[in-house]
């Protein structure tokens, strides 16, 4: 009995090592003749040392299990052996496993029977979804966040409409956090991960500062011998959008001034040519110069013209630079144009790959290890590059994770284990102040030339308009674990971790001269280098230099933990757990934005504060047949440990131009006072059959505003002659330290069915009330001077969703999941955003209704399916030792989302709202690979096909500026009765069933039919021959020409086939990004070895 005693103790030492990382298996043995309990039954679980011996009750449990598959082995004197194969276990979750054993008839005898996959889990009571490495093989990912995608209400680490800082992200029961912005700290190498799992709602009461989601992802620890992996994946170097390159010569950007038809002489006039009769209008044979050498004459019509930016021509460029009194900028068209091609010189197209390596290793630590309580490891890597749209200050971004975990058992009561994750990111910045925010998805690139105004050309044509940015990241912790008795235990925790920030110019330009365009003209490598003045280039479109690489940032935030979790089996009914948590953060913050040409526009933050919390917890989970439970509170006292400024709200002095630093201690600061906040938890399950279960939870979940602003506090900078700051004026941001938590009460109802012992029906409804939420309001005092924004914690959001999921969880065949998500967002403010000295401006703001507006509820229904087809693993005949037809699978993936709301008033009508939307959004990826073995080899040859169908669809990008937006949406056929309600002219008698994102065909010549109130009083020189003009006065179509004017009208078959063939829809004129994203062919190998 002490060796069975002995065994129970070691058993539920190994259970605490890391919480929440694990699953359990229990249940109760029995005799199979009698039906009584079996006592003294060891239990254990084949290649670890986890076992139990059953108690007087026939019970056994068995903690701490790791996710994945096992064989349970059960054993008695006079008892015929029991194994039981592919017992599944889950993170934090109990696999209920009775045995029914038979008196041994004869000696050795065994009975070998495969586990009953049980389909559903009773003790969930939340959303809660696990996938195994081996899922994550299949599946067409690269990281954890794509993982999570796949998940009903997920996208990345956004769960249920919550944003990205609202998740936590657990990897082995460690928090990875950005202390700065509140998001997770990203990149976990898949070589390392055993299991995933994502709970959307419902979280116990240990779990603090999170509102939305958390993810706990459990490592590979290195037990069970040397096991190796690597994969590569590799997609060839292919332009990421439909359209034409924007560095081609016919792009929108550069036609004007390379089409030898209009560069010359200018886009409103063409190739020049003799007007015989004298009318105005070039006419067949009369004469012309033929520039572009086509053999027919040229000129863009008012149409075209619209569609590129306007140019006078190189003829008219020379003459300027030729008559003013500087000769050393003396060009002929033709060297004007030269120096244009230098300056546009810009290789824009991807040269480099896709890449990404994942890799891990691990396995008993040679030599010392068995001197070390067994020490063991598991080291990982992982490195992706990923190309830019187009090249900017990076050519894409470049993310390197290091990870890893050490485990040593120091005795039969201690373990203790180490993790250590570094990390590195290579990215362009997409701010222009310092802030953390960096590009990296192929929209966000088109995104930032869509109505970009003038510095549209700076932003694709430099490399310099964004800043290169560099972020590195170290995580280092250690956690202890000491049993007390076989029924309580603790766990302490200690972990520190940083993230530095390093954002500035990149390499400066050489200026000296050293290139040689034509004879005698020589010029430096601009645009090419960071250079602080603003240099034009010769049409005057691009500006290199001067307001570039405005952002700066030299942040460094460290964060200090300390947690003890102590847990206690009161009794058969009772586990309590309780804990505590203490951070301590380091918050050495520098950031902002430096404009050496316009020194108005430099502003910059400096903080550096020592924010402190610290919570605890308990919770007691209730166990009985047909009721499982969970009830706990959550503590938290928050201190921002710091002095703040106590001034009027319009103090000139202190928020005015007049403040400067050298004055800040005659402002009175007053320490802040912590807050305490108390946040209940509760989470029920009711099994209603074996095959049913219904659950509900409830609770309060608080989080900190961001540090980044919380502290801030913005001001004009003025620099030095060596451009260094010497003193700051003017504040234009300030945060708030005193502010309340962003407070989240969710509930959630669902309901879980098990149908024919392989298929998972999920139904959820969730509610979150939302409030508290950070935002800025503004401050203006009667004079002017005074002109700030302050966060503030007036919003609020309520969010509504319904999911539902069916999974088939087991197949030889086939296997996956099909989801549907209906979620509604409303949210608006407590209190108005801005806030005027002045009584009038004040009285002004509050009475204008679209000041106080909540938003207006819209539905955003969203499938997602992903389905494994496959062979078995030894279908087929064997050829040179290899099942050829075994292993093979064919991974789909398939979304579809309504597409997101819009508003459409070009009349700027009150009230009007979201009144349109783009056209939904579908996609279809697939995986192919297949399995070939080696001994204890495997290797895996696949490729990912992402747009496997290579679908066109509209970005809602593409746009050169506000006029072409209004363009494309004036030319669609939107329903009547929602542009009666904007009031925008109709155009009578034709079919009206488009929607935004509808397009013109690639092969359709535009044609466009405009509404006007009168021909008679057009103006021709802004006539087209080939539109279609309605005539409001006399309710006519009609079409111009240069000889009979607007005399002609329009046949009714042209018309009607215009509109079939949608030729009258005015497409955005930056074709280059209209469609993103074509398809994509990655294609890889893994190796997998074990030792």
């Amino acid at each position: 009995m002490r060796k069975a005693r002995l065994f129970l103790v070691l058993s539920a030492i190994t259970s605490i090592l890391m919480a929440g990382t694990a699953g359990k298996i229990s249940g109760n043995i029995t005799d199979q003749t009698s039906g009584e309990p079996l006592i003294g039954v060891n239990i254990m679980v084949a290649g670890t040392n986890l076992g139990a011996i059953t108690n007087v009750d026939g019970y056994y449990v068995i903690l701490n299990v790791p996710p994945g598959f096992h064989s349970v082995r059960a054993s008695m004197i006079g008892y015929s052996r029991h194994e039981i194969n592919e017992v599944r276990v889950e993170i934090d979750r109990t696999n209920t496993l009775n045995i029914i054993m038979s008196q041994q008839v004869l000696e050795g005898e065994a009975v070998i029977i495969t586990a009953e996959r049980k389909v559903i889990k009773m003790d969930v009571a939340a959303s809660q979804r696990s996938m195994s490495a081996e899922n994550i093989k299949e599946l067409p990912v690269n990281s954890v966040s794509e993982v999570l995608g796949l998940q009903a209400g997920v996208s990345g680490f956004s769960v249920r409409g919550g944003g990205t800082e609202e998740t936590s992200l657990m990897i082995d029961g460690i928090e990875l956090k950005d202390q700065r912005t509140n998001k997770p700290i990203t990149g976990i190498p898949l070589s390392a991960v055993q299991e995933i799992s994502v709970q959307t709602g419902g979280f116990s009461a240990e779990y603090n500062n999170v509102r939305s989601g958390v993810v706990n992802v459990v490592t590979k620890d290195g037990s069970g011998g040397y096991t190796g992996t690597i994969s590569i994946k590799h997609s060839a170097a292919e332009p990421k959008q439909f359209g034409i390159s924007p560095y081609d010569r016919d792009s929108y950007f550069l036609k004007p001034y390379l089409d030898d038809a209009v560069a010359w002489t200018g886009t409103e006039n063409g190739e020049s040519y003799t007007d015989v009769d004298g009318d105005g209008y070039w006419d067949e044979g009369e004469p012309f110069t033929d520039f572009n050498n086509d053999g027919k004459y040229t000129a863009w019509d008012v149409h075209m013209q619209d569609q590129y930016p306007e140019f006078e021509g190189w003829n008219s460029i020379s003459e300027k630079t030729l008559g003013n009194d500087d000769p050393s900028d003396d060009l002929t068209p033709q060297g004007a144009q030269r120096l244009f091609e230098w300056q546009y010189r810009k290789a824009g197209n991807i040269v480099n790959p896709d890449l990404n390596i994942d890799a891990g290793f691990g396995g008993p630590v040679p030599v010392l290890g068995p001197m070390l309580g067994n020490l063991r490891f598991f080291l990982s890597y992982r490195q992706e590059n990923d190309e830019y749209l187009y090249p900017v200050s990076r050519s894409g971004t470049l993310t390197r994770t290091g990870l890893l975990r050490m485990t040593s058992d120091i005795s039969d009561s201690k373990k203790l284990s180490f993790t250590v994750m570094l990390g590195d990111l290579d990215a362009t910045t997409s701010s222009r102040g310092g802030l953390t925010s960096y590009l990296s998805e192929v929209w966000e690139l088109a995104s930032q030339v869509n109505r970009s105004g003038f510095t549209m050309p700076w932003r694709l044509y430099s490399n310099e308009y964004w800043a290169p940015t560099r972020v590195t990241h170290a995580t280092y912790s250690a956690k202890f674990t000491n049993l007390i008795s076989s029924s309580s235990y603790y766990e302490i925790l200690l972990k520190h971790s940083g993230k530095k920030y390093d954002t500035g110019p990149g390499e400066p330009r050489d200026t000296e001269s050293l290139y040689e365009l034509f004879d005698g003209y020589f010029v430096d490598e601009a645009p090419v280098g960071f250079f602080g003045t603003p240099v034009t280039s010769v049409e005057g479109g691009l500006t290199m230099g001067g307001a570039v690489s405005t952002s700066r940032d030299e942040s460094e935030v460290k964060t200090t933990s300390l947690s003890f979790n102590y847990t206690n089996q009161m009794n058969s009914h009772n586990q309590v757990k309780s804990g505590f948590n203490f951070v301590y953060d380091d918050l050495n913050m520098a950031f902002g934005s430096l404009n050496y040409f316009l020194p108005e526009g430099n502003y910059w933050t400096q903080m550096d504060y020592n924010p402190y919390r610290f919570s605890a917890y308990i919770q007691d989970k209730l166990e009985f047949e047909g009721f499982i439970a969970s009830l706990g509170l959550n503590a938290e006292y928050i201190n921002p440990n710091a002095e703040w400024y106590d001034v009027d709200i319009y103090d000139s002095d202190f928020f005015s131009s007049s403040y400067s630093l050298e004055n800040d201690d005659q402002f009175e600061k007053v320490k802040i006072d912590p807050k305490f906040y108390v946040s209940p938890r509760l989470s029920i399950s009711h099994p209603i059959t074996i095959n049913s279960k219904l659950y509900f939870n409830y609770g309060h979940y608080r989080q900190v505003p961001t540090a980044e602003s919380m502290f801030r506090i913005q001001r004009k900078a003025n620099l030095d002659s060596d451009r260094e700051i010497e003193d700051l004026t003017q504040l234009s941001v300030i945060g708030d330290p005193n502010l309340d938590q962003a407070l989240t009460i969710s509930y959630e109802l669902g309901y879980d069915h098990a149908l024919l012992d392989k298929y998972l029906l999920h139904i959820a409804a969730y509610y979150k009330d939302i409030s508290n939420q950070q935002d800025w309001t503004d401050y203006y005092n009667a004079s002017g001077g005074v002109n700030y924004s302050q966060l503030t914690a007036n919003s609020y959001e309520d969010i509504r969703g319904f999911e539902t999921d069916l999974s088939k969880m087991y197949g030889d065949w086939i296997t996956g999941h099909v989801n549907y998500e209906y979620r509604v967002n409303t949210s608006g403010f407590f209190n108005i955003r801005e806030y005027h000295e002045n009584t009038k401006e004040q009285s002004d703001y509050v009475n204008n209704p679209s000041n106080i507006e909540q938003d207006k509820p819209r539905p955003t229904p969203s499938v997602k399916s992903v389905i494994d087809l496959h062979t078995p693993g030894t279908f087929g005949p064997k050829v040179f030792n290899q099942n050829i037809l075994a292993d093979w699978h064919l991974n789909i993936m398939a979304s579809w989302r309504a597409g997101s709301w819009l508003e459409y008033n070009p009349k700027g009508i009150p009230g009007i709202g979201d009144n349109f939307r783009w056209q939904d959004v579908r996609s279809l990826n697939l995986k192919f690979s297949k399995v070939f073995s080696a001994g204890q080899m495997k290797i895996k040859l696949f490729a990912d096909v992402n747009n496997a169908l290579n679908i066109k669809r509209f970005s809602t990008y593409g746009f050169a500026d506000i006029f072409d937006y209004e363009d494309y949406m004036n030319s669609l056929l939107l329903p009547e009765d929602k542009l009666e309600a904007i009031g925008v002219n109709i155009l009578p008698g034709l079919d009206r069933n488009d929607n935004p994102g509808d397009v013109r065909p690639d092969d359709v010549e535009f044609v466009p039919i405009e509404w006007v109130s009168d021909v008679n009083g057009l103006d021709a020189s802004n006539l087209s021959e080939r539109g279609i003009y309605y005539d409001a006065a006399t309710d006519t179509y009609r079409q111009w020409d240069h000889n009979s004017g607007l005399d002609s009208g329009v046949e009714e078959a042209f018309l009607d086939k215009v509109v079939d063939d949608r030729a009258y829809i005015d497409m955005p004129n930056q074709s280059s990004f209209i469609f993103l994203s074509p398809q994509d062919i990655f294609v890889g190998i893994n190796i997998s070895y074990d030792f």
